[in-house]
């Protein structure tokens, strides 16, 4: 109980400076009707039902869920279509390069800033899983994070939320959009990346994040001892972040207990259902990531 009202009125009232965080009621229903969208347990337009996010077709659906979403509260998503060369090398010759659409939205910042911050997940899901955990939280979670951002009266940085696509093909959407920054010459101050984060067997509500030399880990230890959030470090290096690790930005992992084993048992296959999440969880998991973004957004 007296984690749960620390959670509710840390997000009532806004952590650190800020003061207009949206309700947990509000906060839950936007991520479960996403997240109901994203797996096929409610129709999202025109009695149009998306039961997986696997295929180039699927992919393409969801990428229209998010795109609606995000105009839902008020923000202007762009589409990032990209060409990635093939991981075997040979791009135009035996292998078809790789094609897939990033989703994103910039969130400016309220005072003279040219630095951003980058939230993301992944929305694509292996064939035959509905993918509620792998990563629809992911996703819901980063989008609750887009709306709250988007309320704040000061944000000292710019965000962007993006939706990565392609994921469990060796990264290849935040790879491209790694480079897409690169290319542009933005500057990064840090990538927040979830992925699977609604499940807790034990409810503990703790989180993993990785890497555990990452700048930002003080900032997530910071955040977990102020709201009782266990949080542990590792060095899984298995999802988006380690596209943007690997070209020298800073950037974080937030997710379940995936080395310390209270890991979704239903990871990749077609049981990965809605029905099966923790919402207080998720919840938790956002309070304590909301938490994090206050605090970057309050710093001069």
């Amino acid at each position: 109980m007296k984690l749960y009202i620390k959670l509710f009125v840390a997000t009532l009232i806004g952590f650190s400076s800020c003061a207009n965080a949206q309700p947990k009621k509000e906060v839950e229903i936007l991520q479960k009707q996403l997240i109901s969208r994203m797996t096929g347990n409610e129709e999202w337009s025109d009695s149009k039902i998306l039961e997986e996010r696997g295929s180039n077709k699927d992919r393409k659906t969801a990428a229209e869920i998010l795109i609606h979403a995000l105009t839902e509260i008020s923000l202007d998503p762009e589409r990032h279509k990209y060409m990635y060369p093939n991981v075997n090398g040979l791009v135009d010759l035996l292998f078809s390069p790789f094609r897939g659409t990033n989703v994103y939205a910039a969130i400016p910042a309220t005072t003279d800033s040219d630095e951003f911050v980058i939230i993301g997940a992944h929305y694509d899901s292996v064939p035959g899983a509905p993918g509620a955990d792998d990563n629809a939280t992911g996703v819901a979670m980063v989008y609750a994070l887009a709306y709250q951002i988007s309320k704040m009266e000061h944000r000292a940085r710019n965000f962007t939320v993006v939706f990565f696509d392609q994921e469990e093909s060796d990264e290849i959407g935040s790879k491209a959009f790694a480079r897409k920054l690169k290319k542009e010459g933005v500057k990064v101050h840090s990538v927040h990346v979830a992925d699977m984060v609604g499940w807790d067997s034990d409810g503990d509500l703790a989180i993993e994040i990785s890497p555990a030399r990452s700048l930002m880990v003080p900032a997530y230890e910071n955040a977990g001892k102020d709201l009782d959030v266990p949080v542990y470090k590792t060095n899984v290096m298995s999802s988006d972040h380690k596209s943007f690790h690997d070209a020298g930005y800073t950037s974080i992992l937030i997710t379940e207990e995936y080395a310390n084993g209270d890991f979704n048992p239903n990871y990749h296959s077609s049981d990965d259902t809605i029905d099966k999440l923790n919402f207080e969880y998720l919840y938790s998991c956002t309070a304590l990531m909301f938490a994090v973004m206050s605090n970057l957004s309050s710093e001069k």
